[in-house]
């Protein structure tokens, strides 16, 4: 992974030209001959808008009851795009946004909904960049409390849900997993449901558990044939 090489550079103390190419995510011929080269798979993936592949997410905004995209307050709206080579994550696609939960107890309730695409040039690259993402994922989780982590499976090569509790108890999961040269990281944070810090009825359209439960057994598998329907079109 180009980051991971980054951090080896700078621990070495090797040269700042090196440096300076490591931390040049913008220079896309760099970034293509880094990880894709003239693969068309992934030339075809490079350019695609992760939003229009994968409807907006508009089967999240559905499960999740969310009332808007943009901010805790917003209403309606769009998640938004990000380009290969984008600040936030260089070597993925996304479609992203903060997001309004509506009602909450009186208190409302926001968070952050991540739907990532990493294309690569083959599967060793790919195995490569999963690894790394649920190592990042754990190590993450490992600072906070009620951290789970599960495998998974078919229709994918490889995949990991890792859930915990973070910081004012807000939910936190993060799953990866890979197809062939390519992998998926979707990445959720909302406000805690106030409706059951009194054993009261939940106040979300969602549990923690079943949110955690649908994105492996239904979302993703539909992620994974949307996928791979645009793949076959290039090969």
């Amino acid at each position: 992974m180009k980051h991971t090489l980054c951090k080896t550079f700078a621990a070495t103390g090797a040269a700042a030209l090196l440096l300076a190419g490591c931390n040049s995510g913008g220079d896309t011929d760099d970034a293509s001959n880094d990880t894709g080269g003239e693969d068309p798979v992934y030339a075809a993936m490079s350019t695609w808008n992760a939003c229009e592949v994968l409807d907006d997410l508009q089967p999240i905004t559905d499960e999740m009851g969310i009332a808007g995209w943009g901010g805790a307050t917003a209403e309606g709206g769009a998640p938004g795009d990000s380009e290969l080579g984008n600040t936030l994550d260089p070597e993925a696609i996304g479609c992203n946004g903060l997001i309004n939960l509506g009602e909450n107890e009186g208190m409302g309730g926001g968070g952050e909904v991540q739907v990532k695409i990493i294309p690569t040039a083959n599967e060793e690259q790919a195995a490569a960049a999963y690894e790394d993402r649920v190592a990042s994922a754990e190590t993450e989780s490992a600072q906070w409390t009620d951290t789970q982590s599960e495998e998974f499976a078919d229709p994918w090569d490889q995949g990991t849900l890792v859930s915990w509790t973070g910081d004012t108890e807000q939910p936190h999961v993060e799953v990866v997993a890979r197809d062939g040269q390519w992998v998926a990281h979707i990445v959720v944070y909302h406000t805690q449901d106030f409706g059951l810090r009194g054993g009261d009825e939940p106040s979300l359209a969602f549990t923690t558990g079943e949110l955690n439960r649908w994105f492996v057994d239904t979302y993703l598998p539909q992620v994974n044939q949307t996928v791979n329907d645009e793949i076959a079109e290039v090969r």
